[in-house]
């Protein structure tokens, strides 16, 4: 199991977006990386996340549009544009699915209110999660 909140610090002390053009810039850096890339992100909405799917090998990034975190699957390491090195803490994972990770729900609110959690525990477990639910809970 990992702990989120010490993944959330060291992205914010590295990155925390001022304002949602220069959250769309990185977005359409990584686009134009790779043209077998889908954004998910609905910008209108408010979401917090953005995710890149990738035609043949799925989700394959979740980005947050407040602060410099970048979840990559490890299958596709190799095509991370290198500008993002210094813009994120990028974090390589196995998959968005694998329920690894665990939070203290005081620590996020008090230490990063940059993300909120949206959901209650009797729908995430925040002792016990996958990224995927994380995007579900804080989007």
């Amino acid at each position: 199991m990992y702990d989120l909140l010490n993944v959330l610090l060291e992205a914010k002390k590295k990155l925390i977006f001022k304002t949602t053009g220069s959250f769309t810039n990185v977005l359409k850096e990584i686009e134009q990386s790779d043209n077998s890339l889908i954004l998910d992100w609905d910008k209108g909405a408010g979401e917090e996340w953005a995710r890149f799917i990738h035609c043949e090998i799925g989700k394959v990034y979740m980005l947050n549009s407040r602060i410099g975190i970048i979840f990559v699957c490890k299958a596709y390491f190799d095509s991370i544009p290198q500008t993002l090195y210094a813009q994120y803490s990028v974090y390589l994972v196995d998959n968005f699915i694998k329920k690894e990770w665990y939070i203290s729900l005081n620590a996020l609110k008090e230490e990063i209110p940059e993300i909120v959690w949206h959901t209650s525990e009797d729908i995430i477990n925040s002792g016990r999660f996958s990224l995927d639910d994380l995007y579900f809970a804080t989007i």
